[in-house]
């Protein structure tokens, strides 16, 4: 082969060789820097699919999930409130947090609130707090101010009130129970008002005795509808209508037991001063002077509303 030829096929293959990895490498190069590009784009998709998770998290939350079990809760709450109230049995707050809230005991006011709010809009009703029971035998009145311990502030059980105008509360709209029987529901309603009235009218507290002789002379001394007086009695006595009291002689003493009834937390709350008053109006054929004088006088409201009207006067009451 001439000098020419070789030096020329030795230029082409040296050329060859050096130029093909520089193109291999460049071509690499662009390779890793599009790959780098890729991956760099698909970490801050990555990034921003996280954030979007992140956010849609946060959206839910802000919709709030517990406020449904929340809800929910308080359903059940009203459900266990109407159940409760049917058998006419005082709704307490133990029994809340073990039959509705479960381990949400904290969550109690909260839960509360929302039921009320759903018992007053859809059932006209509301949950009212009952009365202390009042200290009545001296016993108890003398452990009462020998401890120290401060008085409670409420029962802690409640009771379903209606909240509807008094003009949606007439017997026409709203009716006895049908169970047992709409009779025997209107009997048992008027006998419990009658005997809390007396005993409300006797200064809160009759010897057993005279309600024995006014039951006499309603011909309700022995039986109440189909039912025996006594088991009616007792009855009340358990629903909170009212209080039996026995007074024993102390130990080495002779003498008889003293019974006394007493109007209970239920009587107060669903009775009342008004339901009292409004039975003896309806007793005695309407509103009266001499009438309405001498019932305030029983139930000792005289001073309360002669207080009332000079406080209307302007003058001081105090």
């Amino acid at each position: 082969m001439p000098p020419s030829r070789r030096r020329a096929r030795q230029v082409r293959i040296h050329t060859g060789c050096a130029i093909q990895p520089a193109t291999a490498n460049k071509v690499q190069v662009d390779e890793d820097e599009t790959e780098g590009n890729s991956t760099h784009l698909q970490r801050d998709n990555g990034t921003g699919s996280a954030a979007e998770a992140e956010t849609g998290d946060e959206a839910s939350e802000n919709e709030d999930p517990s406020r449904a079990g929340d809800e929910q809760l308080a359903k059940k709450l009203v459900r266990y409130a109407l159940s409760c109230e049917f058998s006419r049995t005082p709704i307490r707050r133990d029994g809340i947090k073990e039959r509705v809230l479960g381990n949400q005991g904290r969550a109690f006011r909260k839960i509360f609130a929302l039921a009320q709010k759903q018992l007053r809009t859809i059932w006209g009703m509301e949950l009212r707090e009952l009365p202390v029971r009042e200290k009545m035998t001296l016993q108890e009145k003398r452990h009462a101010m020998r401890s120290n311990a401060q008085p409670k502030t409420g029962s802690g059980a409640y009771i379903l009130t209606s909240v509807l105008p008094a003009a949606y509360r007439s017997a026409a709209i709203v009716p006895p129970s049908r169970i047992p029987t709409v009779e025997d529901e209107a009997i048992y309603l008027a006998f419990y008002t009658m005997v809390v009235s007396l005993i409300w009218l006797s200064a809160n507290e009759l010897s057993d005795p005279k309600l024995k002789r006014h039951l006499q002379r309603l011909n309700a001394d022995k039986n109440v509808a189909s039912e025996k007086t006594e088991l009616t009695l007792k009855r009340m006595e358990r629903q909170g209508y009212v209080v039996r009291n026995v007074n024993r002689p102390p130990v080495g003493h002779e003498g008889d037991e003293i019974v006394t009834w007493h109007v209970g937390p239920r009587g107060r709350e669903e009775i009342g001063l008004d339901g009292v008053m409004g039975f003896v109006r309806e007793v005695y054929g309407g509103p009266s002077d001499d009438l309405e004088k001498k019932l305030r006088s029983s139930l000792g409201i005289k001073q309360v509303q002669e207080a009332g009207a000079e406080d209307a006067d302007g003058d001081t009451v105090m």
